[in-house]
């Protein structure tokens, strides 16, 4: 039996992307809740979340770009690696943030990640927090 052909890098990273962001989003979720910020607080964590993460990419995506299918290991591994997590920790914060700002979610790679079609129904398309605590947000992907 032939072995499948090995996925291309787009579709590596959205099946990575697929994975991490709900993870990702869940983590987050569960700080904030914890943490007992108010609305207002957890915007600017998340936004701060968000925007390093995408200075990581600005400094080090070149690595997931340009990448030449070669296995890495040590520093080069680690930076792929660290950025990879970045990226995903971003697009949950910005799914996250979106939702604390009223809208279902963000669209990144070609993919939604946000509030799902069932819960943006229950929820009326918006999150609400039941107070002044981030603790309602959900980040899972549709297609």
């Amino acid at each position: 039996m032939r072995q499948p052909e090995p996925l291309n890098a787009i579709d590596e990273l959205r099946l990575f992307l697929d994975f991490a962001v709900p993870l990702c989003g869940a983590d987050m979720a569960h700080k904030l809740k914890g943490w007992g910020h108010s609305r207002e607080q957890a915007k600017n964590w998340l936004r701060g979340e968000a925007e390093r993460a995408g200075a990581v990419l600005g400094e080090n995506g070149d690595v997931m770009q340009f990448s030449d299918g070669r296995a890495r290991s040590g520093r080069a591994q680690h930076r792929v690696v660290r950025t990879a997590s970045e990226l995903a920790r971003g697009v949950a914060a910005a799914a996250l943030l979106a939702q604390l700002e009223g809208l279902k979610g963000v669209e990144a790679f070609g993919a939604f990640y946000g509030l799902g079609a069932g819960a943006a129904e229950a929820e009326g398309g918006r999150v609400e927090d039941g107070g002044d605590q981030a603790d309602d947000v959900v980040v899972h992907h549709t297609s």
